[in-house]
């Protein structure tokens, strides 16, 4: 069933990439990340880095996006960062947006490039030594409406823990406003409830989607 999530993820970042080729505003694109590095499970979301002019001309695909979370806080100064949830097949699919300026770029050694229009510069350095250099650039408050979306957001990043059996999936879930939980089948359990607490008349795609990543996890 995994399989179904593989296959989603390629035929949206094929479709996005070819968007992105297409727009003047930007210089190039790669993965990073797992899909990047080539580490990618069935369960891996998407990471791409932008190199653009002007990173703040940059306008991110909108076709299917519920949630946009302004996210500038995880990367050096000047550069901005945006994460942003999508509805494929009636799944949901986590993007992170790294834009950067050609006068800060270079592609990471564990990148993966989409395409570049002029030669930009490489480096031996892992993405996570760029993202970790120099001054930061500081975080934009949320609403209390891009919280309680984010919440919500979440729940997915949440059940790939579940499915990965990672150890944070208990502390996400209590993160997210869910009780202590100490099996798969409990932490499903919370999260269902979750969504049934947080879901709202405008939240409703974004609820459902997750909610059918979670019946997917579940099967």
């Amino acid at each position: 069933m995994t399989s179904r999530l593989v296959n989603l993820r390629s035929r949206w970042l094929q479709a996005t990439t070819t968007v992105l080729q297409a727009d003047p505003t930007i210089a190039g694109a790669a993965l990073v990340g797992s899909l990047g590095t080539g580490q990618a499970d069935d369960w891996s979301d998407v990471d791409l880095l932008l190199v653009a002019e002007d990173p703040d001309a940059v306008v991110l695909p909108s076709t299917n996006r519920t949630v946009t979370i302004d996210a500038r806080h995880n990367g050096p100064a000047g550069t901005r960062a945006s994460s942003a949830q999508y509805v494929v097949d009636g799944l949901p699919l986590w993007v992170d947006w790294h834009i950067h300026p050609l006068s800060l770029a270079y592609w990471p050694a564990d990148s993966k490039l989409l395409f570049e229009h002029h030669p930009i510069r490489r480096t031996p350095a892992t993405f996570n030594t760029y993202l970790n250099e120099g001054p930061r650039e500081p975080a934009t408050p949320k609403t209390a409406t891009e919280q309680h979306a984010l919440r919500i957001a979440l729940i997915p990043i949440a059940a790939k823990q579940v499915a990965r059996r990672s150890p944070d999936a208990p502390q996400t879930i209590q993160f997210l406003g869910g009780p202590p939980t100490t099996t798969p089948q409990s932490q499903l359990a919370a999260l269902y409830q979750l969504l049934d607490e947080l879901q709202t008349p405008e939240t409703h795609a974004s609820v459902t989607a997750a909610r059918s990543y979670l019946t997917l996890l579940d099967h």
